[in-house]
């Protein structure tokens, strides 16, 4: 019995007899196209047509039954769902194509955009840091202008608490002009140089141009001994900033110097550090030592060993030694 299509059926192809007024033979036919586009059949029928797979006519989708099988070189969507021949929803497959751009998948460019994108937010992200960072630093600054960190641990080079300039075993005041004579210069040494040198240990947190101890030349050095016996950590040395110069610049100062410690007036010393001092830093610069023994000293020496350009004097401020006492 020849077969018979619901198209044909439907449009009075047929008698009543069932047999068909018009016999004819339809064949599968495959035609080639450049571009994919859809195709809808009077019953819903979906075709997907591209350069590999297109259906000839919509005679060709009434002769496809559910048990034809046909090699389609497409890509394969299975959650989709094709109507069969005979008109009900059977489940089938949905062929599709991805796009390319100039031979790259859409998966390859879409993992490049998002590679870039991320590349470029981890670039913004450390820039970020960065300019934190130096804001940080800069607010460091201030706050070290203002609230010093020698301020805030334990100063036992401070007279106050007992401590005491060793006057013989620390260098001459300087005097300015010409050699007064032997015996004004030892009474300047007996009186004013003194007076001078316990400004060094007095511990002011406001420094005033002008109260300072003076040595000759820009080697010197001041031997203090401690109010206790301490493990020494760091130093801090305090000079006036080049604003409050009269002048705009502190030359003065001391740039290079050396910290030694010893438990005894006559011994030579353990060298503990050299360290610079910045003229365009805080006014009080805290340092830290090199004491890996923890040795307990009594005396600490303050060796000065250049200053910033002045051939005729060194100034010295502030001088505070900060410390662990002993277990």
């Amino acid at each position: 019995m020849p077969r018979r299509s619901l198209r044909l059926r439907e449009a009075g192809y047929y008698t009543g007899d069932r047999s068909p007024v018009v016999s004819y033979k339809e064949n599968l036919q495959r035609v080639f196209y450049g571009k994919r586009r859809r195709r809808s059949g009077p019953h819903n029928e979906n075709i997907v047509e591209d350069n590999h797979c297109v259906a000839n006519d919509s005679r060709t989708a009434d002769r496809l039954t559910v048990g034809t099988q046909v090699s389609w070189p497409c890509v394969h969507d299975s959650g989709s769902h094709q109507p069969t021949t005979n008109g009900t929803q059977g489940t089938g497959v949905k062929l599709t194509r991805l796009p390319t751009v100039c031979g790259f998948s859409a998966k390859k460019i879409g993992i490049f955009l998002l590679m870039f994108l991320l590349s470029c937010g981890f670039i913004l992200t450390n820039l970020k840091l960065r300019v934190t960072h130096q804001e940080l630093l800069s607010l460091k600054q201030q706050l070290d202008m203002f609230v010093p960190l020698a301020d805030m641990i334990p100063n036992f080079a401070l007279e106050s608490q007992g401590a005491r300039v060793i006057q013989h075993l620390s260098s001459q005041s300087y005097w300015p002009g010409e050699d007064p004579g032997l015996i004004w210069r030892w009474m300047f040494n007996c009186w004013c140089s003194p007076t001078a040198q316990r400004r060094v240990i007095q511990g002011d947190s406001a420094l005033r141009p002008g109260q300072c101890w003076c040595f000759a030349g820009e080697q010197g050095h001041l031997v203090v001994s401690l109010s206790h016996p301490v493990s020494v950590t760091h130093v801090t040395l305090g000079h006036i900033s080049k604003s409050q110069s009269p002048d705009g610049n502190i030359e003065s100062a001391p740039r290079e110097f050396s910290i030694y410690g010893s438990m005894s007036k006559d011994e030579a010393g353990t060298y503990l550090g050299t360290l610079v001092y910045d003229p365009d830093g805080a006014r009080f610069q805290t340092f830290s030592l090199s004491n890996p023994d923890n040795s307990v000293f009594r005396y600490v020496k303050l060796q000065t060993e250049t200053n910033w350009g002045n051939v005729d004097y060194t100034c010295l401020y502030s001088f505070r030694v900060h410390g662990e006492l002993p277990p």
